[in-house]
C-alpha cells in the first residue's frame, strides 16, 4: 500500500524589534513558567491575539 503525505511549511520571517524592557522581563518570566517556549513564541502569540481582536 502506498502512503502519501502532505507537508505544509509555514514560512517564518526573522526580524529585529525594539521593545520596552519591562515587557521583555514579563515574557522571560512567562518562559520560566512554561507559558511560552521562547520569546518568539510569546511575541507571535501576542501579535496573533491582537490581530484577531482587530479583525
Amino acid at each position: 500500500m502506498n502512503r502519501y503525505y502532505i507537508v505544509i511549511l509555514l514560512a517564518k520571517m526573522k526580524l529585529t524589534i525594539s521593545i520596552d524592557a519591562e515587557l521583555v522581563k514579563w515574557i522571560d518570566q512567562q518562559i520560566k513558567e512554561k507559558v511560552f517556549s521562547s520569546r518568539s513564541h510569546g511575541f507571535e502569540y501576542a501579535v496573533s491575539k491582537l490581530k484577531k481582536s482587530h479583525s
